[in-house]
């Protein structure tokens, strides 16, 4: 990717003259939450000479993330589409020739000079699939087929991705499981905002936004919309975009109960069973179950996968972690969309209470 410096005296034009308002009301409706979308044509619609120059135009006008998430619709969906991409954008970076997974499904560096960096001479790059590690001794690494000295051993060995954070507050449900026991068979959500059976209970919430200090985890379990979190749009998405809309639903919501009288909130359990079914079918329709990362909560290669989906206790970043997306990938749009529905018909996607709660 082409990481280009902002200027900031043009930046600070822009929020002067208030177009910071209008981009960000833009962002509520492009896929991703950024300011640009991707385009309204498959890569087959234009010719190999047209998808040429657009894609050097994404490549040296534009730069950021636009290469990736202003590109031809079914890039990230169709695999002779992403093979276009990946033959364009591996002529124009010193990239593998062979692609090692769908582009774009993984994270792509925004260091202009990543892999000329990765190719000095002085710097070795060993890939541990193929090559893996046996033993961390005092003087280095000893890997499969080489022994590396090492003065400084620098960890990047992952972590438990989106839902650790919350597995691990002993936050109780009005069933009595924590979040961790909940979710022990699999990730379930209302819209990536509510859990079923942790409820919002509104006058609690509402004292938030006058610094009311909460002094034990009990008191943050009566507010338990999450923002940013898991089966959100969080990383297929524009961070500052998502949690902006999700504040904004949050405070309507608040709003809108207090007027009626309304005391606590519960996502249904048929909510959260239709959202899972959603994420689970936003994300097979993509090319992002090809690759291996953490949006699928493991690193699969290292696994022995179960036909149920469950990992081996024995192996893998997060033992007995399931394998699923983190994440939803069918766009802002139809997350807000969801998300407003959810109130219409008499409040379809909550159970409600009034009177004290």
């Amino acid at each position: 990717m082409q990481n280009w410096n902002l200027d900031p005296a043009a930046e600070q034009q822009k929020k002067e003259a208030g177009d910071y308002e209008k981009i960000f009301d833009k962002c509520r409706w492009t896929y991703t939450g950024f300011r640009y979308d991707f385009s309204t044509k498959d890569t087959k619609d234009d010719t190999p000479e047209d998808r040429e120059k657009f894609y050097q135009s994404l490549f040296d006008d534009r730069g950021g993330f636009r290469y990736l998430l202003e590109t031809y619709k079914d890039m990230l969906k169709d695999e002779w589409a992403n093979d276009q991409a990946y033959d364009f954008w591996k002529r124009s970076v010193l990239a593998p020739d062979v692609k090692p997974y769908p582009f774009g499904t993984k994270r792509n560096s925004l260091e202009v000079k990543f892999y000329e960096i990765m190719d000095q001479d002085h710097v070795d790059a060993i890939d541990v699939n193929a090559n893996p590690i046996e033993e961390v001794m005092p003087e280095g690494i000893r890997t499969k087929d080489k022994f590396v000295e090492a003065d400084v051993l620098i960890l990047a060995t992952g972590f438990d991705s989106v839902t650790g954070s919350l597995n691990q507050l002993d936050i109780r449900g009005t069933g009595g499981k924590s979040i961790a026991e909940y979710w022990a068979d699999g990730t379930k959500t209302s819209m990536g905002i509510a859990i079923p059976t942790f409820p919002v209970c509104v006058a609690w919430l509402a004292a938030l936004f006058v610094n009311v200090r909460f002094n034990t985890v009990a008191d943050y379990a009566k507010n338990m919309f999450y923002l940013y979190g898991a089966q959100a749009p969080t990383a297929f998405s524009n961070g500052p975009s998502c949690t902006q809309f999700q504040a904004e639903f949050v405070e309507r919501t608040l709003k809108q109960a207090k007027a009626k009288g309304i005391t606590k909130l519960d996502a249904t359990q048929e909510s959260a069973d239709d959202w899972v079914r959603r994420v689970n079918k936003a994300w097979e329709g993509t090319l992002y179950p090809k690759a291996n990362g953490w949006c699928t909560s493991c690193f699969l290669e290292i696994l022995d996968i179960h036909a149920d989906g469950s990992s081996q206790d024995n192996g893998g970043n997060i033992p007995g972690k399931k394998i699923e997306p983190m994440n939803w990938c069918g766009g802002m749009p139809a997350y807000i969309e969801t998300m407003n529905k959810s109130l219409e018909n008499d409040y379809q996607g909550w159970h409600v209470s009034k009177g004290k709660s």
